[in-house]
C-alpha cells in the first residue's frame, strides 16, 4: 500500500515568526483509490514561509522547532530561530540569538525548560529558557583545557587552538538532555571532539560536572566547489560535523564520519587510544556514561565507500545511524544511496544496509516502530555531478518503511513541491508522528544568477495515517 501526503505551496513572504506560522485544519492525503482516509483528523499542519524546519522535539504538550533561513556558501551561517508551540501547533514564543551568534542546537528537559547552544566562529554560549520561552540563564561556555588537547599533525590542515569551534565552520556543537542536566559535545578549533556534562543550579545556570575527550584533534582540510552557491546537504562540512543522542539507559552516543583526505578520524583514534580499526572508511560511534563521563567504547562501521553521516538516533537495544554513501561513480550522477547502520547498546556492530530507492538517496532521521521496524526520512530522486559536488534542484521527499535490519521495506510515497524537497526530522506526538522538512528548495546552482532563489518553505505535519505496523 502506498501513502501519499500533498504538501501545499506557501507564498514566500517575510514577516515576524508568529505571522509565518499558518495553522490549517487537517493534513490533506491523496493517493487515488488505494489511499485510506486518516483514522483521526490531525491537528498540526504548519507551513513556515521562507524558513526550513530542521529539528522538532516534543515535551509536556509543547512542540519545539529549530527553523532556518537558507544561506549561500558565501554567507555566514547557520541562521536559525527557536520556536515554541502548543501541541496543536499554535505559537507560544520564539527565541532569536543576539547579533553575531547562531543557534546550532537545542535540548528539551523533563520540566519543559529548553537549553540552546549558540556559537560564533570561535565562541560558545549556553542559554536556558523556561517552557514559556523566557530566559532563565545565559552564560559563556569556557574550556581552558581545549588548547592542550592532543593533536596529530598528519598533513597540515586548518586549526585554531584557542577557539571552541573548528576554523572551517561553526555548526559543530550538539546537545542532549540528561534530565534537567545537559550533555554538550563540541568539535573545538583544535579539531578535537570533547563531551561535557553540565548541571544546573536553582537559577538554571550551569556548572561543569565532567569533561571527556572523545576524539583527539588531527589534520582537517576544507572541501570546496568550483562553481555553485548553495550547499544542499551541507556536504562541504559533513566531515567536521558531530551527531549526538542518549538512550534510555543514559548512555550518550557520539557519531562522526571518517573522510579520506578530508579528516583522519580512524587513524587518530587508533593511534591515541591504541585501538586498531580495520575499517578503511566509514563512521565511528563512541558511547559515554552520562553519570561520570566514562568512555564505554567505540565502534567503527565500514561503509566501504565514501560516506556522509546525517543522523543518529537512540532506538531500542542500541543506536541507528543514517546518511548516504557513494556506492558507485556513474556518469549520470545517480551513484549515491542512503545507508543505515545499527550499533548495539553494548557497542556490538549490527546490520549495515544500503538503501536504494530512486537515483540519489539520503536519510536524515529515523524513528523506531513498536514492531521493531523503522520509519526513515530524507530525500530521493536527485542527481549529483559524478566528478563534483553539485546537486540537482529537482528532488523528492523520502519517507520509507525499513525492516528491522535497516533495509528498505517500502517507499511510502510522500509527495513534495516543484523544486528540491526534504524530510528532515521526525518526533512522536500523542501516538502520532510529527514530520518536518522543506519544500521548493534550491539546488547547488539555483541561486548563482539570482540570489533570492536560495529559499525554501518549511512545514511540520502531524501524520495520523501511517498504518504501517
Amino acid at each position: 500500500m502506498r501513502f501519499c501526503f500533498n504538501v501545499a505551496k506557501v507564498p514566500r513572504t517575510s514577516s515576524v515568526l508568529h505571522a509565518l506560522l499558518c495553522l490549517a485544519v487537517a493534513l490533506p492525503v491523496g493517493c487515488g483509490d488505494s489511499a485510506k482516509p486518516p483514522k483521526e483528523t490531525p491537528t498540526v499542519n504548519l507551513s513556515v514561509s521562507g524558513l526550513t524546519v530542521t529539528k522538532a522535539r516534543t515535551a509536556n504538550n509543547a512542540i519545539i522547532l529549530l527553523e532556518e533561513r537558507l544561506n549561500s556558501i558565501l554567507e555566514d551561517g547557520p541562521q536559525r530561530t527557536l520556536a515554541v508551540l502548543q501541541s496543536d501547533g499554535r505559537p507560544i514564543s520564539s527565541y532569536m540569538p543576539p547579533a553575531g551568534w547562531s543557534i546550532v542546537d537545542f535540548a528539551v528537559h523533563p520540566s519543559g525548560d529548553i537549553s540552546a547552544i549558540l556559537t560564533t566562529a570561535r565562541e560558545v554560549r549556553i542559554v536556558r529558557l523556561g517552557s514559556n520561552g523566557s530566559i532563565r540563564s545565559d552564560q559563556p561556555f569556557l574550556d581552558p583545557a581545549a588548547p592542550t588537547d592532543p593533536f596529530f599533525n598528519y598533513a597540515g590542515g586548518i586549526k585554531d587552538d584557542n577557539a571552541l569551534q573548528p576554523a572551517l565552520m561553526h555548526d559543530a556543537a550538539r546537545l542532549a538532555p540528561l534530565g534537567e542536566s545537559l550533555a554538550v559535545v563540541l568539535r573545538t578549533g583544535r579539531n578535537a571532539i570533547v563531551a561535557y556534562r553540565l548541571d544546573p543550579d536553582v537559577s538554571g545556570a550551569y556548572r561543569q560536572a565532567w569533561r571527556t575527550l572523545i576524539e583527539p584533534g588531527a589534520s582537517i582540510f576544507g572541501l570546496g566547489i568550483t562553481s555553485g552557491s548553495f550547499d544542499v546537504f551541507r556536504q562541504l562540512e559533513n566531515h567536521l560535523s558531530i551527531f549526538l543522542d542518549i538512550d534510555s539507559d543514559a548512555t550518550l552516543a557520539i557519531g562522526v564520519v571518517d573522510a579520506t583526505m578530508l579528516n583522519f578520524t580512524f587513524r587518530a583514534h587508533a593511534e591515541y587510544f591504541n585501538e586498531p580499526i580495520t575499517a578503511s572508511i566509514g563512521v565511528l560511534l563512541t558511547r559515554v556514561a552520562s553519570a561520570d563521563g566514562r568512555r564505554l567504547g567505540s565502534t567503527a562501521i565500514d561503509t566501504h565507500d565514501r560516506a556522509e553521516l546525517h543522523g543518529l538516533r537512540a532506538v531500542p537495544r542500541g543506536f541507528m545511524l543514517v546518511g548516504r554513501v557513494l556506492s558507485e561513480v556513474r556518469s549520470d550522477g545517480t551513484g549515491w544511496n542512503a545507508f543505515t547502520a545499527f550499533v548495539g547498546g553494548d557497542g556490538t556492530p549490527g546490520p549495515y544496509s544500503v538503501v536504494d530507492v530512486d537515483r540519489g538517496d539520503v536519510l536524515f532521521d529515523v524513528a523506531a516502530l513498536p514492531s521493531g521496524r523503522y520509519l526513515a526520512l530524507g530525500t530521493t530522486g536527485y542527481v549529483q555531478n559524478p566528478s563534483g559536488e553539485s546537486i540537482s534542484e529537482a528532488a523528492q521527499p523520502l519517507l520509507a518503511l525499513l525492516n528491522n535490519d535497516g533495509s528498505l521495506a517500502q517507499n511510502l510515497g510522500y509527495v513534495g513541491g516543484a523544486r528540491h524537497n526534504q524530510l528532515t526530522t521526525i518526533s512522536p506526538l500523542n501516538g502520532r508522528w510529527l514530520l518536518g522538512g522543506m519544500i521548493n528548495g534550491p539546488g547547488t546552482h539555483s541561486g548563482d544568477a539570482q540570489h533570492e532563489l536560495i529559499v525554501a518553505d518549511g512545514f511540520l505535519h502531524e501524520a495520523s495515517n501511517l498504518s504501517v505496523e
